[in-house]
């Protein structure tokens, strides 16, 4: 038996959570003793409780800091972490050594985990980096900006990296440890995997990275039926801070489609106007396969998850992303043919005409079909065959972790945002 942390450190929702639950699972059943370090609680109450995989609160912070500019890119999301912080960042790594002390983890698998994959570092701990391209960036010196942004310059991602190394070095130094020389010490390219398709990376499809596919469970959900009327199908994923919202929701009624919208965080009332026969508002969590199967056209903010999951049943998308990471998987679904993005101040006419669209003509649904087709015989099991795979080799070399005392200075907070 081996021991194995999950750690889920930076983003929201249940997709972190659904990607390690089947790998959480296999592991169990194999044996291991598995423990999740996680940013939210009730979020893995919802997902990981059903299935008794025990859970802890992981060290983060609470709330993000705020930047001074527009993030540029990966280094700019640690910036906001804690990494233009030496205290900060100080007192983060030694909450997480604290918990690798106390759990004794042989291997940790690390689901956008940067500051626990640091002190992983610090502490020799053997990580597998589990991510999609947004969250995994290509490992170039500086890393890249992202890309398609007009503010996201290379110079400013650059600068914003040397902020991020120089509070990292001032930090492994108190710990004696080895210092980066760039970000991209961090990943180690052999135990970086990434949970997506080459063709919805976020930076494009690269060599020498390994793609195992779209990774997330099946946790326990509703089953909703389609309503009767309403001539076509379709799938909606909205929350109340959606880009557009509004329109889209009444673009969805003046669709005159059958619609099943999950909508969690909603108020009731915002909803009621919306209401119809043709269309089912649920708050939960449902078994998306099953309406896959069937839908003609997937509304979302363009969370990875969802596209991936209606794109690999050949279902075209219409996006309405609002932050960074979304408008870079909707920019790649347009550029693959199989969607739309829905446009800035758009009017519930104009979604109702995108959906009419995207639901009579074969433009996008040809090119989202070609994409089902193309990993028709895409198994999640093999996803997690080779995570755990790769698990087992990790605790077979060299023995566990001595976990020795790491002697540590507090560092000096004098001068100490560089944000």
């Amino acid at each position: 038996m081996r021991r194995i942390l999950l750690t889920w450190e930076i983003g929201s929702n249940t997709g972190h959570l659904l990607r390690l639950l089947p790998v959480a699972e296999r592991l169990k059943e194999q044996g291991h003793a598995v423990l999740a370090a996680v940013r939210d609680i009730p979020t893995a109450a919802t997902v990981f409780g059903p299935t008794n995989i025990s859970f802890v609160q992981a060290p983060i912070l609470a709330q993000g800091r705020q930047l001074r500019h527009r993030q540029t890119g990966y280094a700019d999301i640690l910036l906001s972490q804690g990494w233009a912080e030496n205290s900060v960042l100080w007192g983060l790594i030694q909450g997480w050594i604290n918990l690798f002390r106390m759990f004794r983890p042989d291997v940790i698998i690390a689901d956008f985990s940067p500051t626990a994959c640091l002190a992983a570092r610090i502490a020799g701990v053997r990580v597998v980096w589990l991510g999609n391209g947004f969250e995994l960036p290509p490992a170039t010196d500086p890393l890249p900006p992202f890309p398609g942004f007009s503010w996201a310059t290379q110079e400013l991602a650059a600068r914003s990296e040397r902020i991020a190394v120089e509070t990292a070095n001032t930090v492994i130094q108190a710990f004696n440890g080895k210092k980066l020389q760039a970000l991209r010490d961090l990943f180690d390219p052999q135990t970086c995997l990434l949970a997506t398709f080459p063709e919805l990376d976020h930076y494009g499809a690269r060599p020498n990275i390994r793609y195992i596919g779209m990774l997330r469970g099946q946790p326990k959900a509703d089953s909703i039926a389609w309503p009767d009327e309403g001539e076509h199908r379709v799938f909606a994923y909205l929350r109340p801070d959606t880009e557009n919202v509004d329109a889209i929701l009444g673009g969805l009624l003046e669709s005159g489609a059958s619609v099943v919208c999950v909508a969690p965080e909603f108020d009731k009332e915002r909803l009621n106007k919306y209401r119809s026969v043709r269309i089912t508002f649920t708050t939960r969590p449902v078994a998306l396969e099953r309406l896959a199967s069937s839908a003609h056209v997937c509304v979302s903010y363009a969370a990875e998850g969802t596209v991936a999951t209606f794109l690999l049943k050949g279902v075209p998308q219409l996006m309405s992303p609002r932050l960074v990471e979304g408008h870079m998987t909707a920019k790649r679904v347009v550029e693959l043919g199989a969607g739309l993005m829905v446009p800035a101040g758009a009017t519930g006419q104009i979604v109702a005409t995108m959906l009419d669209r995207l639901c009579r003509t074969s433009e996008c649904k040809t090119k989202a079909i070609a994409i089902a087709d193309r990993y028709r015989g895409f198994d999640v099991n093999a996803a997690v065959d080779e995570i755990v795979g790769l698990v087992n080799i990790l605790t077979g070399e060299n023995g566990p972790p001595s976990y020795k005392s790491l002697p540590s200075t507090p560092v000096n907070q004098k001068g100490d945002d560089r944000r």
